[in-house]
């Protein structure tokens, strides 16, 4: 069937125009929470890669061509409108991953960039306010065929430079299997890694594998090092199915390739701190909500300290709360704003705004180093609507949705009218303003679901005015949910929910009121910082010092813990184990615990209680249990950590991993199979003879049935990718450029010019492989 679709294409195809448009406008941003606005910079630049600010407020933007920009505010309306060149030598290929010097740094000032083959900091070294020297911090790992390498960097506090080496190649065949099928995948080798360099720059080592494209890098506010990574079932079926948020930790193997019986059966696959679900949004960009210069940080109080990424593919801002645990993170994510612009990168200004960089053309990769993008500074402008603080499952005919201040009880009428709720697996707040979609079969997939459509019945107010709630019918399939409703202050908006959480009831032991009600998390911890902007829940908070009863119930799903998820219409070729899953439960006071018809009264251990849970996982019934804490004892304290027969390192359970009471799978869907439309007058055989021909030449510049380095670009995933998608590239080769393959043209010193994609380089030559 792939070389039937292939050349069909390529018979159709033959004899249309191959020009490509390039649009340069602002970016249509749709955001999905109130009170934000966009405007455009007013620059003319090429695709921007990474933008941070730098001390004295100048924004600092790094060029997908290697190229950097300082930008400046000339007429004080809050606006860069100059960009002048701080770097403008020709020795950074794509570089994708920067640092800025700190203050008093001992080397000066400048900027960490990680790009093709090097790692490198440019240095201003005479004050003139333009970068001069470039010193090479890391390089010498093997190139494969200078594609895209060294990628994200970050500055510890103690001056060591982390960085990315990318797989590589290797994304097609992540196992390197040799003809016998036999695999060679190399773990002490530097691609697919974290690396970490010496603050003198004289030694490097590997703390985590495992990597795919470690894109964007940063420290949080605790001193922790995170990456976001890109998927890869497109080439492993479940080599990391979703774009990933991951806590960089030492020793970690993250999940490409993942462990296998015979080819990589050493390695534990860490799992995510966050999925962005569904495939394939392409995570790029990530910074952290922290004050820039002492300014003050975007958005709401409570939105500080978060995460920001990007998603390019899909274009997407996301808000990403982490809350530490004992056993590690937790994260709750919110979706910004939907864009019609392949999202990079973003970065928060020292007056609290935020700048995002989006690149013209078309997913996956856009239009390259010589197309023009934008810069867009998103404010937080009308401060006083409220802010939606989580949607969830209040029962099973009840949806609710919280904010941080009181709704506008007169609006009530008119929302009513224009609420409405719709549920599957794949969909996410905002899904009807999505614009831009990669090419892939499974985008396709997730599209064609069908959808549940609970009716509203009624829609009121809470008494304090803060909770938006919706009566409806049978809401217990545990899938996502979004309420879509349109003229809420204004303008549409879009709030994503789901029916993970925990339900919980106080009765207080003499005198006082009960609460009933819903928490994110049965860990109180995680649970008391997600839920802290809330009214009612800091109502709860204070009442649980007193002396009473907490009763937690809720459900566990325990499916494929350190088991990666496998990319719908694909399978692995061996039969994971089942995985025996123990979680405990510990507290500073003594707890009852039940599940499975057991009943265990909490053991002390050292200076807490404990109590365990131990199951094996299955995708189709979860575990119930039921917790009860006594409370009066200062803040009520419930520490959740969990490991699996296969690993006892304690890991933080996922605020997925947990659902309400009257939760139950998702009715199981057969995936949509892929289709492919008959083409008028194309035929597979006419298209396999142009592909080979001399005369069309495809097979020049093109493999179709391995991954052997060529000018142009593998074609083997094409059995992945959609017909939409796939004609596009034919017709307009230059709408989306695979920065793996960029081309070059060299000029000689006699006057003659080559063009071609580079291939290897060392101080004293380069190879250029023209087609």
């Amino acid at each position: 069937m792939p070389s039937r679709f292939i050349f069909g294409l390529l018979t159709l195809a033959m004899g249309w125009s191959l020009a490509a448009a390039e649009t340069n406008g602002l970016a249509d941003f749709h955001f999905l929470v109130p009170g934000l606005t966009a405007k455009e910079l007013p620059v003319a630049i090429k695709n921007i890669n990474n933008v941070r600010y730098r001390r004295d407020g100048k924004l600092v933007a790094v060029g997908y061509d290697g190229k950097v920009y300082l930008l400046s505010d000339t007429d004080g309306d809050g606006f860069e409108d100059t960009a002048k060149l701080w770097w403008d030598k020709d020795s950074l290929r794509v570089p994708l991953g920067m640092a800025l010097t700190p203050p008093g740094y001992a080397r000066g000032d400048g900027i960490f960039l990680a790009c093709v083959g090097k790692v490198v900091l440019l240095l201003d070294t005479n004050k003139d306010d333009i970068l001069d020297t470039e010193i090479v911090v890391a390089t010498g790992w093997p190139e494969v065929d200078n594609r895209v390498d060294a990628i994200g960097v970050a500055l510890g506090k103690d001056g060591s430079l982390y960085f990315g080496v990318g797989i590589g190649t290797a994304y097609a065949n992540a196992y390197r299997l040799d003809k016998d099928g036999v695999g060679h995948v190399n773990l002490a080798g530097e691609r697919g890694t974290i690396m970490k360099v010496s603050p003198d720059f004289k030694t490097r080592e590997i703390i985590a594998t495992g990597i795919r494209f470690s894109v964007g890098m940063a420290f949080n506010r605790l001193g922790d090092l995170f990456s976001t990574d890109q998927e890869g079932a497109t080439w492993l079926p479940n080599g990391n199915p979703f774009d990933e948020l991951l806590h960089i930790q030492s020793g970690r193997h993250y999940g490409f390739p993942p462990r296998h019986p015979r080819h990589l059966p050493n390695v534990i696959d860490e799992p995510s701190v966050f999925d962005y679900a569904p495939q394939h949004q392409s995570t790029c960009g990530l910074c952290f909500n922290d004050p820039v210069n002492n300014g003050p940080t975007f958005g709401p109080r409570w939105w500080s300290g978060d995460a920001l990424v990007t998603g390019a593919s899909r274009g997407k801002l996301y808000r990403t709360k982490l809350v530490k645990t004992v056993a590690g993170y937790v994260a709750q994510n919110q979706l910004l704003a939907n864009i019609n612009k392949l999202a990079v990168d973003v970065c928060v200004s020292p007056k609290g705004d935020l700048i995002v960089s989006d690149q013209g053309g078309r997913p996956d990769w856009g239009s390259g180093p010589a197309g023009f993008g934008q810069l867009v500074k998103v404010s937080h402008t009308a401060r006083a609507i409220p802010q939606p603080l989580f949607a969830y499952g209040a029962s099973s005919t009840e949806l609710r949705v919280t904010f941080d201040a009181p709704l506008d009880r007169e609006q009530i009428t008119e929302w009513a009218r224009h609420a409405v709720i719709e549920g599957n697996r794949y969909l996410t707040a905002g899904d009807r303003f999505e614009s831009m979609r990669p090419g892939y079969d499974v985008v396709n997939i997730q599209r064609a679901t069908p959808r549940l459509t609970p009716p509203i019945q009624s829609l009121e107010l809470s008494t304090d005015a803060q909770t938006l709630i919706l009566h409806t019918t049978n809401l217990t399939q545990a899938v996502n949910y979004a309420v879509s409703l349109d003229g809420f202050y204004g303008a549409p908006f879009d709030f994503a929910g789901d029916l993970t959480g925990v339900e919980a009831a106080w009765a207080p032991r003499k005198s006082g009121n009960p609460w009933l009600g819903w928490l994110p998390s049965p860990d109180l911890a995680v649970a008391r910082e997600l839920t802290a902007p809330s009214t009612a829940h800091q109502q709860l908070w204070k009442q649980l010092r007193a002396a009473g009863m907490l009763t937690l119930r809720g459900q566990l799903n325990l499916w494929q813990m350190l088991q990666p998820a496998i990319q719908p219409n694909a399978k692995i070729d061996w039969e994971p184990p089942v995985e025996l899953v123990t979680v405990t439960f510990q507290s500073r006071v003594e707890f009852e615990l039940r599940y499975s018809e057991k009943t265990v009264v909490a053991k002390k251990a050292g200076k807490v209680y404990a109590a365990e849970v131990q199951a094996t996982g299955s995708d189709e019934q979860w575990l119930r249990y039921q917790i009860a804490l006594p409370t009066g004892s200062g803040d009520p304290q419930l520490d959740i950590a969990w490991h699996t027969d296969l690993d006892p390192r304690p890991r933080a359970l996922a605020l997925r991993r947990s659902l309400v009471p009257w939760a139950t799978p998702p009715v199981k869907l057969d995936a949509v199979l892929r289709t492919v439309p008959e083409l008028a007058g194309g035929s597979w055989v006419r298209g396999r003879k142009l592909f080979f021909s001399e005369t069309v030449a495809c097979s020049k510049c093109h493999e179709i049935e391995t991954t052997k380095d060529k000018v142009g670009p593998s074609l083997m995933n094409l059995a992945y990718r959609d017909y939409v998608s796939v004609l596009r590239d034919i017709r307009e080769p230059s709408a989306s450029i695979n920065p793996d393959y960029l081309s070059y043209e060299v000029t000689m010193k006699n006057g003659d010019t080559l063009t071609g994609v580079i291939r290897g380089v060392t101080d004293q030559e380069f190879t250029l492989m023209d087609g």
